[in-house]
C-alpha cells in the first residue's frame, strides 16, 4: 500500500468515526414529577425540560400521554446541541379519585434512548365525596327516548358546611336534583339524576355541582349508559 493510499484510508476512518461519534442525546431534567394533592375538578400544570446533551441535532418525533385527562403542548421539533425546550403539561383531575399515575411518552432520534417516559403522580381528594367510593353513575341499558333515574349520594368530608349553588350541564335531556342545598360536615346529600338517551350505543356525560366551597367549588360527576332500541 502506498503512502497516499494509507493517508486516504486513515482519512476515511477518521471521517466515519466522526460520523458515528456525533449523536443526539435526550436529557430529561426529571423523569418523575409529583403534582401534589388537589381537589377533584382541579386543573394542574407542570413543565418538563428537554435538553439535547449530544453533538448532533435531536429530533422530537412525538410526544403523547397515557390518557385524555393529560395534555401536552408540543415543544420544538428539533434541538441543536446544548439547546433546551419546555414541554407544557396540563392534567385535569375531573372524575379521577385517589392517588394516580399518568405518563408522558417521548420519542426522539436518540440512538441510546429512543423512547423515554416521564411519570406524573398526583393525589386527588374531595370535600363532597361519593359514599362507598362509587366513582360514577352507571345506568346500564336504557331505551332510546325513555327516561331513567338513579341516585348518587355524596358525603361532606370537610370541616365546614357546604352549600350547593346550582348545576352546570351540557346535555339538555339531563335533569339533576338534590334533597338539600346545605350539607353539614359528616352529613350526606342525595343527588337524583334523570337522563333520556337520544342515540344507540355507549353514552357518557359529566355534570357539575357548583358549591360555595373555597377548596372544591366544582364537584364533577360522571354518568354513563348504553342507549338501546327496545
Amino acid at each position: 500500500m502506498s503512502v497516499r493510499q494509507l493517508w486516504i484510508l486513515l482519512g476515511c476512518i477518521v471521517f466515519f468515526f466522526g460520523l458515528s461519534a456525533a449523536q443526539p442525546k435526550l436529557v430529561l431534567e426529571k423523569q418523575e414529577i409529583d403534582l401534589g394533592s388537589v381537589y377533584n375538578g382541579t386543573i394542574v400544570k407542570a413543565r418538563v425540560k428537554l435538553t439535547n446533551g449530544g453533538t448532533s441535532t435531536l429530533t422530537i418525533e412525538s410526544i403523547r400521554t397515557s390518557c385524555g385527562c393529560t395534555t401536552v403542548k408540543q415543544p420544538k421539533e428539533e434541538l441543536k446541541p446544548d439547546e433546551a425546550d419546555m414541554v407544557e403539561v396540563e392534567f385535569n383531575s375531573a372524575n379521577i379519585r385517589g392517588i394516580v399515575k399518568k405518563y408522558i411518552y417521548i420519542e426522539t432520534n436518540d440512538p441510546t434512548n429512543r423512547y423515554a417516559t416521564v411519570t406524573l403522580t398526583i393525589s386527588i381528594k374531595e370535600e363532597l365525596e361519593p359514599v362507598n367510593s362509587v366513582k360514577f353513575i352507571w345506568f346500564g341499558d336504557v331505551s332510546i327516548g325513555k327516561s331513567a333515574t338513579l341516585t348518587y349520594t355524596l358525603k361532606n368530608a370537610g370541616e365546614s358546611k357546604i352549600s350547593i349553588k346550582g348545576v352546570s350541564k351540557v346535555y339538555e335531556k339531563l335533569t339533576v336534583e338534590y334533597d338539600k342545598a346545605t350539607v353539614a360536615p359528616g352529613d350526606t346529600v342525595v343527588v337524583s339524576v334523570s337522563v333520556v338517551p337520544n342515540r344507540v350505543g355507549y353514552f357518557s356525560e359529566t355534570f357539575t355541582l357548583n358549591t360555595d366551597s373555597k377548596k372544591q367549588p366544582k364537584v364533577p360527576i360522571l354518568l354513563s349508559l348504553v342507549g338501546v332500541n327496545r
